[in-house]
């Protein structure tokens, strides 16, 4: 039964043993790669496996003879007419009646449409997003001609306003770019405060666990971030000769804390009242479970503490 199930199967199933030589090839593998079982059993494994991608093959390899674990990996194979072959590989050792590794076994998936479809899609993000920059490049020339000369307050009104949609710009893009529909929160980090660390690059500190995010809790972090940034630009650490601004996470179950620290060495005033952008940080993680912001005028500077609790 389970030689039949091996020998029906439309993927590729290939074993080699320790010295590498190919001791298994079905049906699906003569179909993949173009091998006959009579020309390829007996034969070295390399055959199959492009010059460039043989170092991966052995540290593979290595990995299965100390016991580890591999997660499939993508690759690349080598068909009998020389073209190569895109594919998923998992790879498992086999062991004898003692549980002594003799051998490794791998299931080769053909990906080629896979990838297709994912150069296509990363071909239309590419185009969505060079047209909605263009868009919001002529709107934002479009609402900068519109403002009489000499009105300051609309200026500045105008130039916040398009910080924040660039902001959300950003953090769509990297949402809609990850194949989870989820955003890295260094990553969103980092962009967001760009504009900022390229002039402030030893003032800035990003530091904490991978933790990916759904799309409204990285656009709401987003904003936050831009606002904090902002403030601290004009009244806060970056205003100061020697302030610095450290941005930390932790992670500990499912409870996360993120610190925005901004150290200028003496106490910030506190603002006579809350205007949009502070609505815009309480909120940014509001609708998270059990989410909360806090902003704290401290001694040495202005913190700023976003918790929530990971949805399952």
């Amino acid at each position: 039964m389970l030689a039949f199930i091996v020998e029906s199967s439309h993927d590729a199933i290939i074993s080699k043993d320790l010295n590498g030589l190919v001791t298994s090839w079905n049906r699906g593998a003569e179909r993949l790669l173009g091998y006959a079982a009579d020309e390829i059993v007996g034969q070295p494994i390399t055959i199959l496996i492009p010059p460039d991608r043989r170092k991966e093959d052995e540290d593979v390899f290595k990995r299965l003879l100390r016991g580890e674990s591999v997660e499939p990996y993508e690759t690349v194979r080598r068909r009998k007419n020389g073209k190569e072959v895109d594919v998923l590989v998992t790879a498992s050792p086999i062991r004898n009646a003692e549980g002594r590794i003799i051998g490794v076994s791998k299931i080769v998936h053909d990906i080629t449409e896979l990838k297709r479809a994912r150069d296509q899609q990363a071909l239309l993000l590419g185009e969505m997003k060079h047209r909605v920059n263009n868009l919001v490049t002529v709107l934002e020339a479009l609402g900068r001609g519109a403002i009489p000369k000499g009105e300051t307050a609309l200026e500045t009104f105008f130039t916040t306003f398009m910080g924040r949609i660039r902001t959300l710009l950003s953090a769509g893009e990297m949402v809609f770019s990850s194949s989870t529909r989820r955003a890295d929160l260094g990553e969103t980090a980092t962009a967001t405060l760009r504009p900022f660390v390229e002039a402030q690059a030893e003032r800035i500190r990003i530091r904490g666990p991978a933790l990916l995010l759904t799309e409204k809790t990285i656009a709401g972090l987003a904003l936050a971030f831009h606002e904090l940034a902002t403030n601290a630009l004009k009244y806060g650490a970056l205003a100061a000769a020697d302030g610095k601004i450290d941005l930390s996470w932790t992670v500990e179950q499912s409870l996360v804390t993120i610190v925005w620290k901004e150290q200028v060495g003496y106490r910030l005033s506190v603002p006579e009242k809350r205007g949009f952008g502070t609505r815009l940080i309480k909120a940014a993680v509001s609708a998270e479970p059990n989410g909360r912001s806090e902003i704290r005028f401290e001694p040495d500077g202005l913190s700023c503490v976003f918790e929530f609790t990971l949805s399952p």
